[in-house]
């Protein structure tokens, strides 16, 4: 008989807990490699912006596939197998980076690479749910979500520490052997994701998408996604190439304006239980359009409002998730939650990781990295003036009110629980009852 999820208590289940963190820590570390070494790539390869920046569109594109998928996979395997045995050959695929020496290659293996780590997600926050009870789902996605904003800080000095040593192939390589040691330690040694899960249902798609207020919150998650992970992807080549920054340099403040980020994720959590949810996230779209703006100052006249642009620009995403997901969970129910999630973040990952750095280096080759900023800047004011709107038409209500929800109002921990359980498809996570304290 398989071996059974019995959840723990959370300071008995946070070894473990910890655990599932590392493996997501080394899934987002090596799709986020590509950013700081997109120069040595480009140098090595005799490659433009453009073509540099394809290949985090070669790799969203995987990505984005194996994340659509992922859900109906997790009722035929255990998340425990899907959240470690993709990841160890996403690994062995990087393991074969250094016999890339053509743009070509490098395409081929960066989307088979995306479709290796596009599948941890939705399994590891079923491995997640199941380490420990309801009531602490909280503190475990809190432990979990520490390991992105860890990411962007560590990513550039390691992989500037690897290239004083090998090539860009060698720090993807050696990125790669961890994956594979720390996937196969968990698939041994480590607890949870024994239950297999539902297939996702979509059933009332087409009430959601005839919705205004879906398409609403569409653009918001995009956007978001944009000022997270585009403008992140492509700094390194924006401070070398329009910046007059050295790429030890540029990797130095690349992982300098992430410091606070862990900080402010907590502060953002905090704010968005005492404040205006709706106005603390247009307040944060305002303030990303307006360090775009200074990102997109000629750096030849002077590159402090750049250099300004970069901090406010990652301080300002950074605040915005953990009031964007309280109004989310204030303008759809339960049910419908994690149907939009499954039909938007596949596309918005698409985009963000992918599509938007392609146009962004793109527009860096071949007019001014400020166009593409400023473009973005203007969807920034747009999904600005958008959050007016959620009200009136999300909801045909007076007033806001549980009830009428049907969804308590949530403190951040547990709203960024019940936002991410979607991401699972059917996981233990929607089926159990949530507590909301």
């Amino acid at each position: 008989m398989p071996p059974k999820d019995i959840p723990m208590p959370f300071r008995t289940a946070l070894p473990w807990t910890g655990f599932v963190a590392l493996l997501f820590l080394l899934n987002y570390m090596s799709r986020s490699t590509l950013t700081p070494l997109l120069v040595s790539i480009e140098e090595d390869l005799g490659i433009g912006h453009a073509q540099a920046t394809s290949l985090l569109l070669m790799q969203s594109a995987g990505f984005s596939s194996a994340l659509a998928a992922s859900g109906f996979l997790l009722s035929r395997f255990k998340p425990r197998q899907i959240a470690t045995i993709p990841l160890a050959i996403a690994g062995g695929i990087l393991l074969l980076m250094p016999l890339v020496h053509t743009l070509g290659q490098a395409r081929l293996v960066f989307i088979a690479f995306g479709l290796g780590v596009g599948f941890y997600f939705p399994a590891g926050m079923a491995t997640l749910s199941s380490l420990v009870f309801p009531k602490d789902w909280g503190k475990a996605v809190a432990i979990h979500e520490l390991a992105p904003n860890t990411g962007f800080i560590l990513i550039p000095l390691l992989a500037q520490a690897g290239l004083m040593f090998t090539d860009w192939r060698g720090v993807f390589a050696i990125m790669g052997v961890l994956m594979i040691c720390t996937a196969g330690a968990f698939l041994l040694w480590g607890r949870g994701g024994n239950t297999r899960t539902d297939a996702p249902s979509f059933k009332g798609c087409g009430v959601l998408l005839k919705n205004p207020a879906s398409w609403i919150v569409a653009l918001l998650m995009a956007v978001s996604m944009i000022g997270e992970f585009s403008i992140y992807s492509i700094l390194q080549i924006f401070l070398v190439s329009a910046a007059g920054f050295g790429p030890e340099e540029a990797n130095l403040g690349l992982s300098i304006s992430r410091l606070a980020m862990p900080v402010i994720v907590i502060a953002a959590g905090w704010a968005a239980d005492r404040f205006n949810a709706k106005r603390t996230v247009r307040a944060c779209f305002l303030l990303h359009a307006v360090a775009l703006c200074l990102m997109s100052v000629d750096a030849s006249v002077s590159r402090i409002p750049a250099l300004c642009g970069v901090f406010l620009q990652a301080a300002s995403m950074a605040f915005v998730f953990p009031p964007l997901f309280k109004v989310f969970a204030q303008c759809f129910s339960a049910d419908e939650q994690p149907i939009l999630l499954s039909l938007t973040m596949p596309l918005a990952g698409l985009i963000s990781a992918g599509g938007i750095p392609f146009f962004i280096g793109y527009c860096g080759e071949y007019y001014t990295f400020g166009l593409a900023f400023l473009t973005i800047a203007a969807m920034s004011v747009a999904s600005a003036v958008s959050v007016a709107y959620l009200t009136g038409v999300a909801l045909d209500v007076p007033a806001f009110t549980p009830a009428r929800l049907r969804l308590p109002l949530a403190s951040p921990a547990t709203t960024l629980t019940r936002c991410c359980a979607p991401f699972a498809a059917g996981s233990v996570m929607l089926s159990a009852p949530l507590d909301w304290s």
